[in-house]
């Protein structure tokens, strides 16, 4: 059985990568199965740089053809911040609470139509000869206020971005709704008829 490798430690993300891509002839597996890979400092200046370092570095430690990607969240008024320090971006010890109100707090007073943003992705494959990529993005715009409790941990930009098209925050989108913006699920999807052709082609 074909192997694919997903370049995260993160649960949350592998559950999403097996929503679309888990067949009958491949085994997903992720970097916690392969400790020795160690840490992925993402040093890229861009997303697609990030995802790529992920990929390419998980083959070359394991042989295994490689998936992964690197996203953030920006805000236009903010210059595209927090983007693509999106987690680091208040320091290590900032917690989810902590990177959602800082992004109300930076948007006090500023208009709706400058509260424009979007949450995405851009998605690397690589097996060592062939890169594939894919970019998604979810769009919409930032609440004027939010009650802390209604933070979702894990997922502190999803808890302040309002999504037009289901009048509702990200959030608090049912699973149909999120899987019809889930921009991982879809830049998977883009990559996996892509990556089955090129399997047909040759053996791992």
């Amino acid at each position: 059985m074909k192997k694919l490798l997903v370049a995260t430690t993160n649960s949350g993300k592998f559950e999403e990568y097996q929503r679309c891509l888990s067949d009958a002839d491949i085994e997903l597996v992720s970097m916690r199965d392969f400790p020795g890979i160690g840490e992925i400092e993402e040093i890229g200046k861009t997303y697609e740089e990030n995802a790529i370092l992920k990929v390419k570095t998980c083959f070359e430690k394991t042989g295994i053809p490689s998936i992964g990607d690197d996203g953030g969240f920006e805000v236009e008024f903010l210059d595209g911040a927090p983007g693509l320090h999106s987690h680091r971006w208040l320091g290590e010890a900032a917690t989810d609470h902590d990177r959602a109100v800082a992004i109300l707090e930076r948007l006090k007073g500023v208009p709706r139509e400058k509260r424009s943003a979007r949450l995405g992705s851009v998605m690397a494959f690589w097996d060592g000869e062939h890169l594939l990529m894919s970019a998604n993005w979810v769009y919409g715009y930032v609440l004027e206020a939010l009650h802390p409790a209604e933070i979702q941990r894990g997922f502190p930009y999803k808890s302040v971005l309002f999504v037009p098209e289901f009048n509702k925050l990200y959030k608090d989108l049912n699973e149909e709704e999120s899987l019809a913006v889930n921009h991982r699920i879809k830049n998977a999807l883009a990559l996996k008829d892509k990556i089955f052709a090129l399997w047909k082609e040759r053996s791992f």
